[in-house]
């Protein structure tokens, strides 16, 4: 089997996970209604989207070039794909950091700036968007993202999730019962493996034909370590958000 259909499928199943998750996210919002978790639930949305501009493009490009169907303008399908998907990333980012503003918003960071900080780091993620969709616009239809959009946007994941990481671990401190616990160390592994997906896919781009052409003919290893990382980030990110009865029940049994 070929790299680019392994690419499909597999993105294919990720996407099928991100849906999942989206959907309990916003069924826990609406039978609360806060807006810390609306925030979330939109920042899983607009990962679900990246996720399905990726699969949609991927699978175009599939279909090109095993002469599935015809490309007469030469799209790279596979590139417009990250384009898009990046964009919608650097949109899921700010809504997490949005998120964790909310949820913290007593601590003495948020308390004394407000929103600053979110709106500030919305900001940056324009950067992001702005030169990825730019460059798209500019080399139209075989768009090309370089080694900067993807360090950059690298970089703001970085804090998005690292500031989840650090911000739960103070509440994760205090509490007593053990599900609670188990709640927090979930959410808290869910931002290592949001972190280890960015890494992935920038690893992939430096090593792959991109930029160093260490491993040739695309989709290195590293790709498919940042869907393995996704998959198990929205599993994290599920139990630990939205914590099902079942899982509540079992560590409430086991105190």
């Amino acid at each position: 089997m070929d790299r680019i259909l392994v690419a499909v499928i597999t993105e294919g199943i990720v996407l099928a996970f991100v849906m999942f998750v989206v959907v309990m996210l916003y069924v826990r919002y609406f039978s609360r209604r806060r807006r810390s978790a609306l925030a979330l639930a939109i920042a899983f949305t607009f990962w679900d989207i990246a996720i399905i501009f990726l699969f949609v493009f991927r699978l175009l490009e599939y279909l090109v070039i095993n002469g599935l169907i015809l490309n007469p303008n030469g799209r790279e399908y596979g590139d417009i794909g990250v384009m898009l998907g990046y964009s919608f990333s650097a949109l899921s980012n700010i809504f997490i950091l949005i998120f964790v503003s909310i949820i913290f918003s007593q601590s003495a960071m948020f308390r004394k700036t407000g929103m600053m900080v979110p709106l500030i780091f919305a900001a940056l993620n324009g950067i992001t968007i702005g030169v990825l969709i730019g460059g798209g616009i500019r080399l139209w239809p075989t768009p090309q993202y370089s080694l900067f959009p993807t360090l950059f946007h690298l970089t703001m994941t970085f804090i998005a999730f690292i500031a989840l990481i650090v911000f739960t671990r103070q509440p994760l401190r205090y509490a007593t019962l053990r599900w609670e616990k188990a709640g927090f160390r979930f959410i808290i592994l869910s931002g290592v493996f949001g972190i280890l997906i960015y890494l992935s896919f920038a690893l992939d781009f430096l090593f792959g034909d991109n930029v160093l052409g260490i491993i040739s003919g695309g989709y290195t290893p590293f790709f498919f370590f940042a869907y393995v990382f996704a998959i198990i980030m929205c599993s994290l990110a599920y139990l630990g958000f939205t914590m099902p009865e079942f899982v509540r029940k079992r560590f409430k049994e086991a105190e």
